[in-house]
């Protein structure tokens, strides 16, 4: 993206070499966990680092595609929203799968919740500002992250946006680990951060 930019990559404790081969990469900022904490954590410890105008989330496993990136910037830039969620089901990447069923759930939990309507709460793709995202005082460790800064963000009466945006899942033989687990703990955020922190 030919934009002024800086990337912080957090290595959330992994063990296949990522560090040692990102060390090697000049011009981003790089933080490492000894022990996996979770992408909550992760995204604790790039706060302090953040200096830009934007932020943008990226999972490292690339099922999100930073070719969106000006497409999230574009609606914030034009004055036409606070914040921007990318949306993997307003394109074409209605598959369905247990996943799919689930992230729908738990959206509509969350629309319930809020008593705001959007399409994908569980995207990890949001463009926000930088100084809103500090704002938002971000705790959860892992998977309520998403339910957190989404309640978040409409407590504190932001306009938002969603787009469509490219999404490629991975599938559970390449590492996707998403459990039933993981879905109440984001309904338990949901609650949470709706209505009590």
């Amino acid at each position: 993206v030919s934009l002024e930019k800086e990337i912080i990559i957090v290595d959330d404790g992994s063990s296949d070499g990522t560090a040692e081969l990102l060390s090697n990469i000049e011009g981003i900022t790089l933080l490492k966990h000894k022990i996996n904490q979770g992408k909550g954590a992760a995204v604790q410890t790039a706060v302090d680092y953040i200096t830009g105008d934007l932020v943008i989330l990226q999972d490292g496993d690339l099922e999100y595609n930073p070719d969106d990136y000006l497409d999230l910037i574009k609606p914030i830039a034009e004055g036409k929203a606070d914040v921007v969620f990318g949306s993997r089901w307003l394109g074409k990447n209605n598959e369905w799968s247990f996943h799919f069923i689930g992230n729908k759930l738990i959206t509509l939990f969350s629309n319930i919740i809020n008593q705001r309507w959007i399409n994908d709460m569980a995207s990890c793709y949001k463009a926000i500002p930088g100084d809103i995202f500090r704002g938002l005082k971000l705790s959860s460790q892992g998977f309520g992250l998403e339910a957190e800064l989404t309640a978040k963000v409409f407590r504190s009466g932001f306009k938002v946006k969603e787009i469509p945006i490219s999404y490629s899942r991975r599938t559970s033989a390449e590492g996707k680990k998403l459990r039933l687990k993981d879905g109440l703990v984001s309904a338990g955020a949901c609650l949470r951060y709706r209505f009590f922190d």
